[in-house]
This record gives C-alpha cells, sequence and structure tokens, in this order.
C-alpha cells in the first residue's frame, strides 16, 4: 500500500499508509483498500505530503 510523508509547521512528520489521500473540506483523508476511512489529518496543519515509493527495486 502506498505510503505518504506528512510534514506539518510545527516540524513534525508522520508517514501515513493509504490507498488514496484526497483533500475533503478542512481535512486530508487516507483511504484504505477497502474504502473505509483510515485517517484524517487537518489541513491547515500540513506543510507538505509526498506519496513515497512504495516498492523498491534492488538493482545488481
Amino acid at each position: 500500500m502506498p505510503r505518504y510523508r506528512i510534514t506539518f509547521d510545527n516540524g513534525h512528520e508522520e508517514i501515513v499508509e493509504a490507498a488514496n489521500l484526497e483533500p475533503s473540506g478542512s481535512h486530508y483523508i487516507g483511504w484504505a483498500g477497502d474504502g473505509s476511512a483510515s485517517a484524517y489529518i487537518p489541513a491547515v496543519n500540513v506543510l507538505c505530503i509526498v506519496r513515497l515509493n512504495d516498492e523498491a527495486k534492488a538493482s545488481g
């Protein structure tokens, strides 16, 4: 499942695992693969959201 690094205005970072992360009013909602909500993040405190690579590939 994809992971997202969320950076907040106080310098705190959090990793959220969610199939999808969408803005919804004053929050971002992380959705699980089954369609249920897995995270609620207040948008007012968010500086940056970065989707992390969910599949690492070895080389060589």
